[in-house]
């Protein structure tokens, strides 16, 4: 095409005619080549067309509607006395479920301790069905959270658990694994356990393993890092602060369980627990007053099982005592503050309605605001709850 053109330009001006129209051509065809070329290079300039200013969106119209807030769960409030069954995560996950609420409801029961852990430390959170069941029946909802005996936190963080004298995890007389108290992820774990409860619509959060292992070959334990410098009541009292603290001020109830030698004592009992540091900390404190726990000649009695009022009275009697001999809170402000397991298991003796109705006058007596029912496979034997 070129050489034609460069041949046409040579001839005179008369053959304008034909050469305008084939540049004209030309021109026509580079045009086009250029845009297609264009299209096929910057595809962006294409896919997104420019909007009208007028058409556009304002950006504080696009964000001024706020996302909806999560449903809050329906609170079931403190009884003004607290009367409570134990149920292991096992049941509440089945059917024995729904018998036991129908006996909490025949029976003037009115609250329920469910496990937020199995026995090998795995969570089991109950149903959001379940949930909301107690809820419209009016029963109290307490999660309980064994604390320091946990193998399967122990096994996923080696660095918080308890160590034997070789350096491998100690091990107490039934495997478990136990862990270290004085960790700080130990703490951050169980809190973040405890608001998720909460959310989930527990009422109130209870903690129980709060302390050091007693169990076991307590010779072959390692101490800790903090041990060398900070007594196992020292460790268990910053404890108690950083968990029951926190969640006080945060408006979450919060509870905890403890050996019931911790209300006799005026001091941390070999495990850490002491009545007067835990004390400030909790909403509840809940002593385990099992008679069939209790020594040989425990208030002169060989077999202090047999006596469940007089153990049960006694050991509530002294804890508000050694709180008022402190100076901490007087006999009368710190006994609603009281809230024992009692026992209905045969251990030591068999334990008839009678042997738990005594317990249960003994905590009325000694002025606590409620009290709960322990027995490990959920089986309760009937009794009068109720004066």
């Amino acid at each position: 095409m070129l050489s034609f053109i460069m041949e046409q330009t040579k001839k005179p001006w008369t053959h304008a005619r034909v050469l305008v129209p084939i540049l004209l051509l030309l021109c026509l065809v580079a045009v086009a080549g250029y845009g297609l070329y264009a299209q096929t290079t910057k595809p962006s300039a294409v896919a997104q067309p420019i909007l009208p200013p007028e058409t556009t969106t304002p950006v504080a119209e696009a964000t001024s509607t706020p996302p909806e807030p999560a449903p809050q769960p329906t609170r079931v409030p403190l009884p003004e006395e607290v009367r409570g069954l134990y149920w292991t995560a096992e049941t509440a996950r089945s059917s024995r479920a729904d018998a036991l609420i129908e006996y909490i409801t025949k029976t003037k029961l009115n609250t329920v301790v469910i496990d937020l852990k199995m026995d090998n430390g795995q969570i089991a959170l109950p149903s959001a069905e379940l949930m909301d069941t107690l809820a419209a029946k009016a029963i109290y909802r307490i999660a309980r959270i064994p604390v320091m005996r946990d193998s399967t936190y122990a096994l996923e963080h080696f660095e918080d658990a308890i160590k034997n004298t070789s350096g491998a995890a100690w091990r107490d007389k039934t495997g478990a694994i136990w862990l270290d108290p004085s960790k700080e992820a130990v703490v951050t774990f169980n809190l973040a356990l405890a608001r998720q409860a909460y959310d989930l619509g527990f009422d109130e959060i209870q903690f129980d393993y709060v302390r050091f292992a007693s169990d076991g070959s307590l010779s072959a334990i390692a101490k800790t890092e903090a041990e060398r410098t900070q007594s196992k009541q020292e460790i268990m009292r910053v404890f108690f602060e950083k968990v029951g603290g926190t969640l006080k001020r945060e408006g979450i109830p919060v509870s905890f369980d403890v050996f019931g030698v911790a209300f006799l004592s005026d001091n941390e009992v070999g495990v850490g627990q002491h009545l007067i540091d835990l004390y400030p900390h909790a909403d509840f404190i809940s002593p385990m007053t099992y008679p069939s726990h209790y020594w040989p000649g425990h208030l002169g009695y060989q077999n202090p099982a047999l006596y469940p009022y007089a153990v049960v009275k006694d050991t509530l009697d002294k804890g508000a005592k050694l709180l008022e001999d402190a100076g901490i809170a007087s006999s009368t402000v710190s006994r609603p503050q009281f809230r024992p397991w009692l026992q209905d298991f045969d251990i030591g003796a068999v334990y008839t309605a009678a042997r738990i109705e005594a317990q249960i006058k003994a905590a009325r007596d000694a002025g606590a605001s409620g009290w709960m029912l322990w027995n490990a496979r959920n089986v309760y034997e009937p009794a009068n709850y109720v004066e």
